[in-house]
């Protein structure tokens, strides 16, 4: 039969239906002996090295690697704690300012620029004093065009992208969304729609990580992907097609492993005394007393005992009722712990520290202000500038080259360290006092105009 393939240029979130062109390639009916024979071929030609051939190890359909952890569990999982601790982070990493800087030129700007200020350059140099730095490729590109690069404050096309990614969602959206799939599952997928007219991106889509593999290659580690509920309607896509962020895996070179996976088993230990908690509201979780028959009975007489108790005060709806019991017969109350198994202080305390997120930002314990200064500036430090450094470092790697820009800009994320003011304020006296630094540079540093007589060192 014939064989399609389809190529996605857009899709609908709200639907997730894709809007695809499709058609058919220049193979005929000409059998399926023929069909797996130009396959061998084409695949026959190549020639690997023996530490190559494990790439394409336990392949399923349409060529697609199954996923080695159940994201699709992974995001039903997405709830709770681990829904609040998630959702810190991705507005934290949202709402950090992300800038274009251009190298300068001689002759007239296409865009509107500004001077980068000291505290920006300082960050993007790395000359900040304080171990909080942007990627490496911002780095290395601040480092070698020294203070001969500038801030887009005017429309840019890239900046219009990043502001409104498509019809129906903003920037900040998609980052908010991003960041939540690259720590469920440790994957996240980006489709940027090329404008055919322009020759550049228009739009861009995420593809739901539970839904989209990777088609990985031999030649080229990955060839595209395949993205589709259902396994029998997939749509493939070109590697060049998808921007894929993945965070670390030491088990899989392919797919990323995400912070809910490091906190499986406390989810399932924390699902099971739920559901132990909520047994025990139904009545029917341990028993609350023994009754004890002094004269003895019969083991039919025991069980229609039993019965008539269970049917009688079983459920929430009979919790309060009361029972006349006739003989000798003694109840005696069960106070066994409440806690039987679990602790969710516990399990809350891994579920942050999974997520990277102080647990004070989960619950109101009302820490003091300096105990909740400390932990945010670590939070942010820690947990933030890093997704900060790789969504950087990923956006300038692939969507940059799509406009042409690669070699005179970069994309930088602000730095979301705060300044610890006490250290630099200390800093600055000393330097001050041992001459290594002018009254007048530490004022310049504080945003304070320069004073007479103030760009002498001290003796």
């Amino acid at each position: 039969m014939p064989c399609a393939m389809r190529w996605c240029t857009s899709m609908d979130l709200q639907t997730t239906h894709w809007m695809c062109v499709s058609w058919a390639n220049n193979a005929t009916r000409q059998g399926t002996s023929n069909m797996f024979n130009k396959l061998k071929t084409l695949f026959g030609r190549q020639r690997y090295t023996r530490s190559s051939m494990h790439v394409l190890d336990g392949l399923g359909q349409h060529g697609a690697k199954p996923r080695p952890f159940d994201q699709d569990a992974a995001v039903r999982q997405c709830s709770h704690w681990v829904y609040a601790a998630a959702m810190l982070n991705a507005n934290a990493v949202a709402s950090v300012p992300l800038r274009l800087y251009v190298r300068k030129r001689a002759g007239r700007k296409l865009f509107k620029t500004q001077p980068v200020n000291n505290a920006q350059r300082k960050h993007l140099t790395g000359d900040n004093g304080h171990d909080s730095r942007p990627s490496q490729t911002v780095l290395n590109k601040a480092a070698h065009w020294g203070d001969q690069f500038d801030q887009v404050i005017d429309r840019h096309p890239v900046l219009d992208l990043l502001h409104q990614v498509n019809p129906h969602q903003n920037g900040f959206e998609l980052t908010v969304l991003r960041m939540l799939y690259l720590q469920i599952t440790g994957n996240c997928y980006l489709h940027p729609v090329m404008d055919q007219r322009l020759n550049r991106p228009g739009e861009l889509w995420l593809m739901p990580s539970q839904w989209t593999r990777v088609i990985p290659c031999k030649e080229r580690f990955v060839s595209g992907y395949s993205y589709g509920q259902n396994p029998l309607d997939q749509v493939r896509f070109d590697a060049d097609q998808v921007i894929h962020f993945r965070l670390p895996n030491l088990s899989d070179m392919h797919y990323g492993m995400g912070r809910l996976e490091a906190v499986w088993d406390a989810l399932g230990l924390h699902d099971a005394k739920r559901e132990m908690d909520t047994a025990r509201f139904d009545n029917h979780a341990r028993p609350d007393y023994l009754l004890v028959v002094k004269q003895g009975a019969s083991a039919d007489a025991l069980d229609r005992f039993e019965k008539q108790i269970d049917s009688k005060l079983r459920g929430p709806r009979n919790s309060g009722k009361f029972i006349t019991i006739t003989g000798d017969v003694e109840a005696k109350p069960l106070n066994l712990p409440v806690d039987i198994i679990g602790d969710s202080e516990r399990v809350l305390e891994e579920i942050a520290a999974g997520f990277g997120v102080p647990i004070s930002k989960l619950l109101t314990n009302n820490p003091n202000r300096a105990n909740a200064e400390v932990a945010n500036r670590s939070w942010l430090r820690d947990t933030i500038l890093p997704y900060c450094q790789m969504d950087e470092e990923k956006l300038n790697e692939k969507l940059l080259p799509m406009y042409g820009i690669e070699d005179d800009a970069f994309l930088a994320y602000d730095n979301p360290v705060p300044e610890d003011k006490v250290f630099q304020l200390n800093r600055r006296t000393r330097y001050v006092a041992a001459g290594i630094m002018t009254i007048n540079e530490a004022r310049r540093e504080e945003g304070l105009a320069p004073i007479t007589d103030g760009d002498q060192p001290n003796n």
